[in-house]
């Protein structure tokens, strides 16, 4: 037998040498290629055949006309080999590759056999459940092939990826070539709307399916395009699945196909995208080289059940417009030679001739591959940066990015309204709407150039409102994990996970209850208000008498929290594949402050709770500096009113504090603020309580996860220690609802309580001042850890508690509930 060795990838230009015999060179840097190392083995005396094997690998620095993928100054480049070598005994008449087709209808799988000869194949099928199939074909002129009925076909979805196997047997004369493989019985298909002109529906195995992706760059720490380990594919795709999602969309990389492998057995769909040229590659080497890997790439994958489609091009990345954006990223990149033929950033593309190849492209990419969806480019249209449109495709597809709610809200309707069959809009002149599915292909609430801040809270109310609509067939969350610099993802680079403050399934599964409001509000005491509720049931099980139930709970400005401020229930329809209304449910809110949340539930008839979902109201009746009631007396302050700080790493300018109503100071020190008393007011006090919502601070706005930045905390009342504690963090996530209603990031803190009676109470009245309380809120310099100190007014953090001291007369009061 031959011996042959194969490269899964290197990048670019590779030479290899065996025994100091030059094999050959390859052109690439994500498809396979191999070498016969046959004549050029050693035979030692022993028997062993030994072979010393060298690599040489080049990539340029100029990269422009090459598939690079975000290796074009976004992130960092591979270089060299980047997926498994092996070797493997080959027989002189081989098989070469194959392609299997299935069709769920018939129940049965077409095989495409490609050998350098032969006579005869024998294809040997065992189905998941034990059965057995075999059939052998002719080989005539390289090719072997035809159909297998194989019973009753057992369907391979992400929920129960089964899995046929497969044995090819290639004869020529004595000698035979086993090859095995795997395949899925699945289809990917669309469905024409019962209103004709709008956008058809995805279908998965005949039923509509509401495909709720994540972007995946599959990019590894420690080693670029390379997992370190095949536990983080199998990691990265367990992760995706718990976060409620369906799909990974491979972005602008031909990844290792352990990926693909670990993608079919596990159970995920995925769109495979391939990878771009560099700005300016848009030359005649550049497509040819772009052609040779989709053809190849197309080829290697295309038995794997997991690819329901292929993306060809991704925004504009090589046909310019990026230049000057990749300067604010790399600005001190390396002058590589002139850029060839840039376009001015955010300007549509306008080279018919660079449109029209990549209408070519999509038409040699379905004859390749006719049994998928091809899409032509996967486009941004948001407002006025219009790159590009569609030509042909399969799917009309666009981007969009933004962190406001409204913003948001009316760009995803104008996209839907504007959709419709034989419309221009997200196309490309002379080219429109037929009934193609609308998928968001990229979204989120944080760009790539934000920084490290929470994508928590924009996921929820952008995902909300894309469900909304049930023209839309798919979504495509930007991202699943940071990337070196770009950090928006759900886990942070190294796969730790980010607290998100809800469960993301919330919003992100197959039946949700989408809500018609914003996220949070700002509300009058005692306002009416009406909030649409709707399900969009989109699960493979259909759901019969379901029941709505509704409740409406709160948290007051002393910390008391209420379960059921209202509840109400009513049986809806839940209609499958579809998105309808639900219920209006109208509510009174309380007449106090209070930061109230409304809950709402879908629980069928035996119990089961199917979907579920929230939004929240600020009534804001104001945070008075002075409240009597019949038994206490409350005072609260604002962060920024502070009467004497002192911070050892700086602290907060007053006006900074006051508009985002919340106070920091750095390393250790403290904050004082005084609230009048008189000698009468506290003469027959049996208790004090002080409350403030407080966390460290630290540098930036990163989302909550696992790395913790502590402080020590102390309360002091008049001088006399009241508190101490260990402020465990300082988070950023949706939990911070009412910094992001002041267009914060979403701090927030933990609510310190301190009752003070008894003799404590005697040494804080003993030093009470002329007519004045004196509160520090204490960062001390001999107890580690040391995080600084934020402190959080009444509509700032996640309680609308503001720095309050309540004088009990008399009664004595629950503490507050904490949370």
């Amino acid at each position: 037998k031959r011996i042959i060795l194969t490269v899964g990838a290197a990048d670019y230009f590779t030479d290899c040498w065996c025994n100091g015999r030059h094999l050959g060179r390859h052109e690439g840097g994500y498809i396979p290629f191999e070498f016969d190392l046959t004549e050029t083995l050693r035979s030692r005396p022993d028997g062993e055949v030994l072979a010393t094997i060298v690599f040489r690998v080049e990539d340029p620095m100029d990269n422009r006309e090459q598939p690079v993928g975000k290796q074009w100054g976004w992130y960092s480049s591979v270089s060299g080999i980047w997926q498994t070598i092996f070797l493997e005994p080959r027989a002189a008449t081989f098989i070469e590759r194959f392609e299997i087709t299935t069709d769920i209808d018939s129940s049965e799988a077409t095989f495409k056999v490609f050998s350098t000869g032969g006579t005869d194949c024998l294809v040997e099928v065992s189905a998941p459940d034990g059965g057995r199939f075999a059939q052998e074909f002719v080989v005539n002129d390289g090719i072997a092939g035809g159909s297998v009925p194989l019973g009753s076909a057992i369907l391979w979805d992400p929920t129960n990826p089964q899995l046929y196997n497969v044995q090819f047997t290639l004869r020529h004369g004595a000698e035979t070539d086993v090859v095995h493989g795997y395949f899925g019985m699945r289809s990917i298909s669309t469905r024409a709307a019962e209103d004709v002109s709008a956008p058809a529906a995805l279908c998965l195995n005949g039923e509509a399916i509401y495909i709720r992706g994540a972007l995946y760059q599959s990019y590894f720490p420690d080693g670029v395009y390379t997992a370190g380990d095949v536990q983080f594919l199998k990691d990265d795709i367990a992760s995706a699945k718990r976060f409620g999602f369906d799909l990974l969309r491979v972005h602008i990389k031909i990844d290792d196909p352990l990926l693909l492998y670990y993608a079919d057995t596990i159970g995920i769909l995925l769109l495979a995208d391939f990878p771009n040229f560099g700005e300016g590659g848009d030359t005649p080497l550049g497509r040819r080289r772009y052609e040779e890997t989709m053809r190849a790439g197309i080829a290697r994958d295309f038995n794997h059940p997991s690819i329901i489609g292929w993306c060809l091009f991704n925004e504009t990345w090589g046909f310019g417009g990026q230049a000057d954006f990749m300067k604010l990223i790399n600005p001190k990149a390396p002058n590589t030679g002139p850029v060839l033929e840039p376009r001015a950033p955010g300007t549509k593309l306008q080279n018919v001739h660079s449109f029209q190849w990549v209408d070519q492209m999509w038409e040699l990419a379905k004859s390749l591959d006719p049994t998928r969806l091809v899409e032509d480019m996967s486009v941004v249209v948001w407002e006025h940066v219009e790159q590009y449109g569609h030509t042909r495709t399969d799917v009309n597809s666009w981007h969009f990015y933004t962190n406001d709610y409204a913003h948001a809200k009316r760009h995803i309707a104008e996209v839907v309204q504007e959709t419709y069959a034989g419309s221009g809009f997200n196309y490309t002149p002379g080219f429109a709407q037929g009934q193609q599915p609308l998928i968001n292909s990229e979204y989120g609430g944080v760009g790539a150039l934000d920084g490290d801040v929470d994508v928590s809270w924009s996921f929820k109310f952008l995902t909300n409102e894309l469900r909304l609509h049930g023209n839309l067939s798919a979504y495509v969350y930007t991202e699943l994990h940071d990337v070196e610099w770009e950090q928006n993802g759900f886990l942070n680079y190294d796969r730790t996970p980010k607290t998100f403050g809800y469960d993301p399934t919330i919003v992100n599964q197959g039946d949700v209850l989408p809500m018609d409001a914003p996220p949070i509000s700002r509300r009058s005491p005692g306002e009416e208000v009406e909030i649409s509720v709707f399900s969009s049931h989109f699960a493979r099980k259909d759901r019969h008498d379901v029941t709505l139930h509704w409740t409406l709970s709160g948290i007051d400005s002393l910390g008391w929290a209420t379960d059921r401020l209202l509840t109400g229930s009513k049986p809806i329809p839940f209609p499958q594949y579809r998105v309808a209304l639900a219920e209006k449910i109208s509510l009174r809110l309380p007449e106090k402050t209070m930061l109230c949340t409304l809950w709402v539930r879908a629980v069928t008839a035996e119990g089961v709770l199917v979907a579920r979902n929230y939004v929240q109201f600020l009534v804001d009746a104001g945070f008075p500096a002075r409240e009597e009631t019949l038994s206490a007396l409350i005072l609260r302050t604002k962060p920024h009113t502070w009467t004497s700080a002192d911070w050892s790493g700086g602290s907060s300018e007053r006006l900074e504090a006051q508009t985002d109503g919340s106070c920091y100071g750095d390393g250790h020190g403290f904050f004082e603020y005084q609230f009048p008393l008189t000698a009468d007011e506290i003469a027959d006090a049996t208790k004090i309580i002080v409350l403030c919502e407080v966390s460290a601070h630290r540098e930036g706005t990163p989302q909550t996860d696992s790395f913790a930045f502590p402080t020590s905390f102390r309360l002091l009342l008049n001088g006399v220690r009241i508190y101490t504690g260990l402020l465990p963090n300082h988070p950023h996530d949706a939990a911070g609802t009412l910094s992001y209603l002041r267009g914060g990031r979403g701090a927030y803190g933990y609510l310190a309580h301190a009752a003070v009676e008894g003799e404590l109470l005697r040494q804080v009245l003993a030093n009470a001042g002329s007519n004045v309380f004196y509160l520090h809120c204490v960062v001390p310099p001999d107890k580690v850890p040391i995080g600084g100190l934020t402190i959080y007014g009444g509509d700032c953090g996640r309680s609308p508690v503001p720095p309050t001291v309540i004088v009990e007369r008399s009664t004595a009061m629950e503490p507050p509930v904490r949370f």
